[in-house]
């Protein structure tokens, strides 16, 4: 009786519980039940592992994080695209905790909204997935979470939190005027919570960071480390500070900063940055600062710097320079470059440090090889990436110069000489060079003969316990070996070869008179062939270095020809890109020397005054002005001499009448009318020749002389338009047209023309931010899109952005700046752009408008002449 009891009881409590489990699963009903069930649930199966999860991943993406310690580091850590993937695992599952929760564990009333709070660990869930968002770079959709808890949990110290991720995922994005509503809020506000004021103020430092205030940012980050609790996040903030302070000057301040930081004890890379960069304050007085070289020195000795050798010789290398000793600074860079294991981004700095270095002393030829290296290890985000590759663009094309100078010289000179005398020269010459090769051989075998002695072990598998492909040293002096004996060889065939032998059909072109034909123009066969091949390419051979001699009266001309452009541009480039005037007026002087009369030499004259005013000499200024003035009246160089705003006056008046030309161009091509529009293309050429719309002219040319001859016409003036203009946006539009012409084979020769216009919606790698303008709105565009490309280079540099115009239709134009490589990418940049007003303040709020673009729409959108149509579509898709 009494076991009946029990177990009806038993029975009976199991069919409760199941009961108020069963009633507790409901999101319907807001009870004490409900949400002690659901706050369980979503606490201990949701957000503990989610927030795990993103903790191992936060973790991955700080140790695998490699920050430029040359430039201020930012205040947070953020992911670059391929730190980003590497944690797409853990911030993946993260996300689906979160949202699973919320999805499953959710209280709502009776129209399906959340009632706020009901489950306490609901709005954690939010900022779970906010946060694990932002660090996979969904920046909008992180946004979108975190303004739903900011709304939602009003009244909870969620709120400012939410506000506080907020401000940074703006922040992020670039889009400063957003944040900083939300700064100001945090700012001015006494109820947020006292374990967030830290976020606070750093968030704070982190909005004039990126504004460049930069006394803000010491001022704030001052607040957050004295307040903040983990070490290795204040050794980051003090790390900032020191910094700053050396960018001020403050260097004993500085000091102490940097030793704040090693008394945190921070991660390795830090450690060591800082170790670095207070060695290089280098303040201690002559006996502190031979300490501090020693310190650098016995830095080299322990392997546990053995990646980190490059960094410890360009340190002594930066105060070898700060001491005055040039050559002991080179040396060392040397060092830094031959030690570099990791690091290509130290190495990229100790090339570009060579590079500038070189570029100082007037040495370009080798300035120029040192950028070339610097490029090759520099990443693509470096700030100063741009101007660094103007520069060595700059230096190429002066090296050219230089070497068609001194190639031409030679040739001239060999090409004069008495043949007797020529020949004799040639043997020395050659014997010469024989010499060389042989000692240089015999140098090597003894280095290698004397290596082997020292080292017998030299061709073991194993070095030092590892395998000699997982041994860093054993590689890098592998790589050296190699370097020195061959030189840096490209991947190709025949890599041994320095000089390679030429094919049949470029001896029977490059050899001329040397390769002996017969009566029907084919060249001779068997031995001659033969003899002819190993002549031309064999350098021990006169017949090699005597088969591109300008013995010919053609062929002399060409090379004064060729003498005469490079002076001209050498002197061009050292006075425009490299502002070094002495070589630049040396070079012109010597073009004028040698040829009086060469094509170039009005513009020399002038340049000439210029340039001589410039420097103050007044005697040689004036003797170039005579000239123009006295020989050359009626030029638009002595015009600009006597009057030079009237001439600029003239030049505006000058580019509107070409831009009206350039529209009534377009007027008559949207007629059909192809015969008009060739003739205006034609008159333009002779009219606008330099002009920037020429491009887009020949672009004209080419559809109408498509219409008008033919498909093979069509092609050839496409192609034309493509080689011209490589570097233009109506490329794009040429080699496009030009692609289905080719797959298309019996296209009729007048374009048809299609009255609707399908853009889509399907994701693209290339996408465009385009601004649509009233062409009466063109006089105000100049410094419009000076304004844009100032404030890209300050926020997005690191996306590399590239503005071109194009005319649209006779009433309007696009400003196009390209390209982004996601729809995220442009979406941000499209709501940047829009939020700053400022930017806009000059053109009537009617007469443009701005919108994103993938890059097959926009072929699509070009192609048909009119924008209505996308920005319905567009309008649609926000």
């Amino acid at each position: 009786m009494y076991l009946a009891t029990i177990r009806k009881i038993s029975f009976s409590a199991c069919i409760l519980i199941l009961l108020m489990l069963w009633n507790g699963c409901t999101t319907q009903k807001n009870t004490w039940l409900t949400r002690k069930f659901h706050t369980t649930c979503a606490h201990y199966n949701g957000w503990f592992w989610g927030n795990l999860s993103y903790e191992e991943g936060l973790k991955k993406l700080i140790s695998n994080h490699k920050d430029d310690y040359t430039d201020i580091l930012p205040v947070y850590v953020y992911a670059e695209s391929a730190e980003a993937q590497s944690i797409f695992t853990e911030m993946d599952r993260a996300i689906k905790k979160a949202s699973t929760m919320i999805e499953n564990h959710t209280i709502t009333d009776k129209g399906k909204h959340e009632v706020p709070d009901a489950v306490k660990w609901i709005k954690y869930c939010y900022m779970l997935m906010a946060k694990a968002k932002l660090y996979k770079n969904e920046y909008l959709s992180s946004i979108d979470a975190l303004e739903y808890s900011q709304r939602m949990y009003k009244k909870t110290d969620v709120k400012y939190e939410a506000m506080i991720w907020d401000a940074r995922a703006y922040n992020q994005i670039g889009s400063v005027s957003k944040s900083e509503e939300l700064i100001d809020y945090l700012k001015s506000n006494s109820k947020v919570p006292k374990k967030l004021i830290p976020q606070v103020d750093a968030v704070i430092a982190d909005y004039y960071s990126r504004t460049g205030q930069w006394e803000e940012v010491e001022k704030w980050l001052e607040k957050a480390v004295k307040v903040e609790k983990k070490k290795k996040t204040k050794a980051r903030y003090y790390f900032i500070l020191a910094q700053l302070a050396q960018k001020d000057g403050e260097l004993n301040k500085a000091f102490t900063y940097y030793s704040l930081v090693l008394k945190m004890h921070p991660y390795f890379d830090l450690q060591f940055a800082a170790t670095i960069n207070r060695a290089l304050l280098y303040l201690g007085g002559e006996k502190g600062n031979e300490e501090i070289k020693k310190q650098l020195t016995k830095m080299l000795k322990p392997t546990m710097y053995i990646d980190n050798r490059d960094q410890i010789y360009y340190a002594l290398a930066q105060i070898a320079l700060k001491e005055g000793d040039n050559k002991l600074a080179v040396k060392y860079l040397n060092k830094s470059v031959r030690a570099s294991t990791t690091n290509p981004r130290q190495k990229a700095y100790s090339f570009l440090c060579l590079a500038n270095l070189n570029f100082d002393w007037e040495e370009y030829v080798r300035s120029k090889k040192y950028f070339d290296s610097t490029l090759i290890s520099l990443p693509k985000t470096f700030k100063g990436r741009d101007s660094i590759v103007q520069k060595q663009a700059n230096l190429q094309r002066l090296v050219h110069c230089l070497d068609v100078i001194t190639l031409q010289d030679s040739l001239q000179r060999l090409a004069k000489m008495d043949p007797k005398a020529r020949d004799k020269y040639l043997d020395s010459v050659i014997s010469g060079m024989k010499q060389a090769e042989e000692d240089k051989k015999r140098q090597e075998e003894e280095a290698k003969q004397i290596a082997t002695n020292n080292n017998p072990n030299s061709n073991a598998i194993v070095a030092n316990g590892k395998w000699y492909f997982y041994n860093p040293g054993a590689m890098q002096q592998g790589l050296n070996e190699f370097n020195t004996k061959w030189g840096n060889r490209p991947i190709e065939d025949n890599w041994r070869r320095k000089n390679k032998v030429p094919d049949a059909t470029q001896l029977t072109t490059s050899g001329g008179d040397n390769v002996k034909k017969d009566s029907t123009g084919a060249t001779a066969k068997g031995k001659n062939t033969k003899g002819a091949k190993d002549s031309l390419s064999n350098k021990y051979s006169k017949t090699y270095y005597t088969k591109n001699l300008p013995f010919t009266d053609a062929k002399m001309k060409a090379s004064t020809d060729s003498l005469i452009d490079a002076y001209y541009n050498a002197g061009d480039i050292y006075k425009e890109y490299l502002h070094n005037y002495k070589k630049s007026y040396v070079d012109f002087e010597e073009l004028l020397s040698r040829f009086p009369d060469n094509k170039y030499k009005l513009i020399v004259y002038y340049q000439l005054y210029i340039m001589y005013k410039m420097v103050g000499n007044t005697e040689r200024s004036n003797y170039y002005k005579n000239i123009l003035l006295n020989k050359y009246p009626d030029t638009e160089y002595a015009k600009l001499i006597l009057n030079p705003e009237k001439y600029r006056q003239e030049v505006e008046a000058n580019k509107q009448r070409m831009i009206e030309f350039y529209s009534s161009t377009l007027q008559a091509f949207h007629k059909d009318n192809y015969a008009q529009v060739m003739i205006n293309c034609k008159q333009a050429d002779s009219l606008y020749s330099r002009s920037e719309y020429m491009p887009k002219f020949a672009y004209l040319e080419a559809v109408a002389t498509g219409a008008s001859e033919g498909l093979d016409a069509y092609k050839n003036a496409l192609s034309r338009v493509v080689v011209l203009y490589p570097k233009d946006s109506v490329k794009i539009l040429a080699q496009s047209m030009l692609d289905y012409l080719n797959r298309k084979k019996d296209i009729p020769p007048t374009p048809v023309k299609d009255t609707t216009v399908h853009y889509s919606n399907a994701a693209d790698s290339v996408y465009y931010w385009v601004m649509l303008i009233d062409n009466k709105e063109s006089p105000k565009l100049n410094d419009f899109r000076m304004s844009l490309s100032d404030m890209n280079s300050k926020t997005f540099s690191q996306d590399n952005l590239q503005m071109d115009a194009v005319f649209l239709n006779p009433n309007q134009q696009l400003i196009i700046l390209r390209k982004f490589t996601s729809t995220d990418r442009a979406k941000n940049y499209y709501m940047f752009v829009n939020a700053n007003s400022d930017l806009f303040k000059a053109f009537s709020p009617t007469a443009y408008q701005t919108f994103y673009i993938s890059n097959p729409n926009f072929r699509n959108l070009v192609n048909h002449k009119r924008a209505d149509e996308y920005l319905k579509f567009f309008k649609d898709l926000q």
